[in-house]
């Protein structure tokens, strides 16, 4: 079987598709991965890769459509998202982002000729694609969001290249795989929740492998590379300010992002300088201070320790995201004006954290594995021919 993988230029969204990407190849599938932007992040996965738009810059997309849509802008985009809302209305930003995607998405895919496409949950022209070729279509989630009739609005936008391309009306995915555990869903589940680690990268760590050290360590990053781009960094001012008040060293893992871009730090607070995948620095670490992205939030509850969100404006999923670290007890939501010292170490001390975030580890343990979802989605496939 052949899997073409797709999501948008964001490094965040890209890697929930990785461990079901790498499942299928691992059992023997073919597997090719349609990316623009960040197309290293797919080969150091193993994965061969075809960049679909090398003059990608997705900050500059996304900053475009809100200065040529000020309606959507003032009356979607500011507009706090809420769990039982969809994401439909963001169609217009869906639509933007995708739009340099397809012809040569389609291009690809047209030559190599897959048989179930694998696409991330904004990322509509996956299902553009397979619906235009007739194959079936997997929707992994990136967040706590429901999808409702997004891909269907965005697709209505791009309707000139629905009608170029002869894409049909797009059908609904033959699975939609949920990237966090049941008991952090405070929307009903689209579909099962992937178990197994999550996967956030690779990167030489040296010499030797990095260790805990005696005093407690704080990984303090704001996700992979888009956030501190398009939001900026000045979530993380009160952050350094708190953190300078506090006995424990902490860790800024932006790498090339905040490179330049921080003042003067205070003694207990330094910058990583290169990509540093985030398992292996975690694992060092008694705590993580995060923007509330999916895989910051999972690779904190695999290494078993307790996280703090610091939700930005304009993300539709920080505040959600941030409410389910909070409510199921893994640690604190809050916004960059109300870090406080005091939050950083009730975040360090106390134990109900770890010991919730240890429940929901076993939680995670007990979930399909991709490798199982991968078998079962290509018992799926076979059975519709």
């Amino acid at each position: 079987m052949r899997v073409l993988v797709t999501a948008v230029p964001a490094i965040g969204h890209f890697l929930p598709v990785v461990p079901l990407a790498v499942a299928f190849r691992a059992a023997g599938h073919e597997v090719l991965v349609a990316l623009a932007q960040h197309a290293d992040f797919a080969a150091r996965a193993g994965l061969p890769v075809v960049d679909v738009a090398p003059d990608y810059d997705a900050v500059a997309v996304t900053s475009q459509v809100l200065k040529d849509d000020p309606a959507f802008l003032e009356n979607v985009w500011n507009v706090t998202v809420t769990p039982r809302m969809t994401i439909a209305p963001r169609a217009p930003m869906f639509a933007g982002i995708n739009r340099p995607l397809v012809p040569a998405t389609v291009e690809l895919a047209d030559q190599w000729r897959p048989d179930l496409v694998v696409y991330e949950q904004t990322a509509t022209v996956g299902p553009m694609v397979a619906a235009r070729l007739g194959i079936p279509a997997v929707q992994q989630n990136i967040a706590i969001l429901a999808s409702g009739d997004m891909h269907r609005a965005t697709a209505a936008l791009l309707g000139d290249l629905c009608d170029k391309y002869e894409i049909p009306p797009l059908p609904d995915p033959l699975m939609t795989v949920e990237a966090l555990p049941p008991s952090m869903l405070s929307i009903p589940a689209e579909g099962p929740s992937l178990g197994g680690r999550p996967y956030n990268g690779g990167g030489v760590l040296g010499s030797e492998l990095p260790r805990r050290p005696e005093r407690p360590q704080v990984a303090v990053t704001l996700g992979s590379g888009f956030s501190a781009g398009f939001y900026g960094l000045g979530a993380l001012e009160p952050v350094i300010a708190a953190a300078a008040e506090v006995d424990a060293d902490f860790l800024i893992a932006l790498g090339e992002a905040a490179a330049g871009r921080l003042g003067p730090l205070p003694p207990n607070v330094r910058s990583l300088d290169r990509w540093f995948p985030y398992s292996e620095l975690f694992r060092t670490c008694a705590a993580a201070i995060h923007h509330g992205g999916g895989g910051s939030i999972m690779t904190s509850i695999d290494a078993g320790i307790p996280q703090m969100v610091v939700r930005g404006d304009g993300d539709p999923g920080a505040l959600i995201m941030g409410d389910a670290v909070r409510d199921r007890g893994l640690g604190i939501s809050t916004t960059p004006a109300e870090v406080t010292p005091a939050q950083l170490e009730r975040l360090l001390a106390d134990g109900t954290f770890k010991q919730a975030t240890a429940e929901v580890a076993a939680e995670v343990a007990s979930l399909p594995t991709p490798a199982a979802l991968a078998a079962r989605l290509a018992d799926l496939v076979a059975d519709r021919r």
